[in-house]
């Protein structure tokens, strides 16, 4: 017996001969024991002296059988299936035995009570109850906790490390399964034994790590995935479904821990998101350097880079999850972050610009630097949108259908979004370029316009903005910004010949109307692909200061050709340019207006339908 128990997964050869001996000399020290209960005092003790080294036997051989009992998986892995058998045998002996001494006694006492304190006393030794059974599975018990308890010490600090580290769960209960329940009496329940005393330690395990003190989103989603895919593997690989596991792991409180989770990105994002707009706030308002160019020249100021790289980080953790809900959750977040994000740039841009307008002189240089730059991180902001939307659709990252075009939806949204404050920005630097050509547009048509050349002045400052805009503004706002320029510029012109003082003097008016749209579209030619597309913009133009220019005989033919294309052409517009021309009395003025007057009031049913053109946009 010493021998076998020097190799504890050893094949111990003498487990049933050593039991059988040891069983047959209790049987004979019981025996004799009884026999000598009416010896005198010095006879029993000599007896029990003589059998005292049984007892330490039995006590060392008892001990044996739990440390192979401890080693029962090992025993399994080391092929030492037969040791299980003869270990099993034994205790279902010892069992058998103490069943027929607890009958013995029963129908001893059974007997004392019919008869009396006179009855006739039992003649057979009595055995003590060993009830090896119950200690076996004691013993199993014991040594599950002990496999967790080192992990249960040490799950504050490394939390996900020991839920890794308990990935000997299945493979033991595999083995429990193949190896040991056909060796184990049925009335054992041997597996369903192994497989609630895991599942105990495993849920003391999971609740350590919930109520944990560092407790991330990271750790969160970590365990709510390693929870479900604990369920999975006991149902697809031991068929054991959820239902038969109590009690459930995180007390079935998956949902609030979810909601902790969201809670943890919401809070993390906000005050990610406020810090990085704090500091970007204080460059955009204090512009003490110029903004950073990239290798293109563009400006930037890296808020775009930090905002998604905030965003990736939370949608990569989500997708380590590798749960629908969770990932469609954890976007909805990004997204509200993200409209924050967003609307602080417009009111950002909004209040540096009114600074600008209001005290020119107080506001620090470089506001229209600084609003390319934050305009490029939003068209960036974009394409990083863009791209999180491939990229959830390439990946299939959201199962539901449904769920995934409600997200590309709230995508498609964010993404116009930041055009929308990109072409704020924009037009903020409109308004910057066209606030510096103020002057020289009020003096259009008025009397200093037939000497100086005011329309010459405003092109050059506008070219000079341009010729930075198209350096340092991303291409595609650009492009728009270009063609709200000359938008801007061709009413700026139209409302022009409303000046006050304004005054068309014929014949120079003629001349210096044409000189003027010449400059125009010299500016912009070189930013079309084709004339033909800025012939067409410039088309109104042309109609009205052809109308401008005309002879009474023309004017209402001119007029009609310039209403049939510009249905909302204004009809205080045309009075407030024939009473400044310097060549027609009230009459003449009145001549003209009356059948104008009568086409007006002719309304065109298609009209209503037709989209707006540039007329209503000008001063009515």
């Amino acid at each position: 017996m010493y021998e076998d128990m020097k190799n504890i997964l050893g094949p111990a050869p003498n487990l049933l001969t050593v039991h059988y001996q040891l069983y047959k000399l209790e049987q004979l020290r019981n025996t004799t024991l009884h026999m000598a209960k009416d010896e005198s005092l010095d006879v029993k003790v000599t007896l029990k002296q003589y059998f005292g080294r049984l007892d330490q036997v039995i006590e060392e051989f008892e001990e044996y059988l739990w440390e192979l009992t401890r080693n029962i998986v090992d025993l399994i892995k080391s092929k030492q299936g037969s040791v299980i058998v003869r270990l099993i045998k034994i205790i279902e002996g010892e069992e058998s035995a103490d069943a027929k001494a607890v009958t013995q006694t029963t129908k001893s006492e059974q007997r004392t009570s019919r008869h009396g304190l006179g009855g006739k006393k039992t003649d057979k030794p009595s055995r003590t109850i060993k009830s090896l059974r119950s200690k076996f599975f004691d013993v199993l018990h014991d040594e599950v906790s002990r496999k967790f308890s080192a992990l249960l010490e040490k799950v504050d600090k490394e939390p996900l490390e020991c839920l890794e580290a308990i990935d000997f769960v299945f493979p033991d209960l595999a083995l429990v399964y193949d190896d040991l329940v056909p060796r184990s009496p049925s009335n054992y329940k041997i597996f369903p034994f192994f497989v609630l005393e895991y599942h105990r330690h495993v849920y003391e395990l999971a609740n350590k790590i919930v109520n944990s003190p560092d407790l991330d989103g990271g750790r969160i989603l970590h365990l709510l995935r390693w929870v479900r895919d604990y369920y999975g593997n006991m149902n697809h690989q031991l068929g054991v479904t959820e239902e038969l596991l109590e009690p459930q792991l995180l007390d079935g409180n998956e949902q609030g821990l979810l909601d902790e989770y969201l809670k943890l990105v919401r809070t993390n994002l906000v005050k990610w998101t406020n810090n990085m707009m704090s500091t970007a706030t204080a460059e955009f308002t204090e512009r003490q350097q110029a903004p950073v160019k990239d290798s293109e020249k563009l400006y930037h100021l890296q808020t775009a880079s930090l905002l998604f790289e905030m965003i990736n980080q939370q949608v990569n953790l989500a997708t380590d999850s590798q749960q629908s809900t969770v990932i469609e959750q954890v976007i909805k977040e990004c997204i509200d972050v993200i409209k924050d994000y967003q609307k602080r740039w417009r009111t950002l841009i909004t209040s540096e610009m009114k600074k600008q307008m209001e005290s020119p002189g107080t506001a620090p240089a470089g506001l229209a630097e600084y609003i390319m730059a934050a305009t490029n991180d939003l068209i960036k902001c974009a394409d990083f949108a863009d791209g999180l939307l491939r990229r959830i659709a390439d990946d299939n990252m959201i199962k539901n259908r449904k769920n995934l075009e409600k997200v590309e939806e709230h995508l498609n949204e964010t993404m116009d979004a930041f055009f929308d404050v990109a072409t704020h920005g924009v037009n903020a630097l409109l308004d910057l370029a066209f606030n510096d050509v103020k002057d020289p547009l009020t003096k259009l048509h008025t009397s200093s316009w037939y000497d100086d050349d005011s329309m010459g002045l405003i092109v050059a400052t506008l070219k000079d903005y341009n010729d930075d805009f198209g350096i340092h503004l991303h291409n595609y706002m650009f492009g728009k910004l270009v063609d709200w320029m000359l938008e801007r510029l061709l009413i700026a012109q139209i409302d022009a010949l409303r000046n006050k003082g304004a005054k068309l003097k014929f014949p120079a008016c003629t001349d210096r109307l044409e000189q003027d749209r010449a400059s125009v579209f010299n500016f912009f030619r070189p930013y079309y692909k084709t004339v033909n597309d800025l012939e067409q913009d410039f088309d109104a133009i042309e109609q009205l200061h052809k109308f401008a220019c005309s002879t009474k005989k023309t004017a209402y033919l001119n007029f009609y050709a310039m209403k049939r294309i510009y249905h909302d052409l204004p009809i205080t517009l045309i009075e407030d340019i024939l009473a400044r021309r310097d060549d027609l009395d009230r009459s003449s003025i009145k001549e003209i207006m009356d059948p104008i007057k009568e086409k007006f009031k002719d309304k065109d049913p298609i009209d209503a339908a037709r989209s707006p053109t540039i007329f209503s946009k000008v001063k009515q």
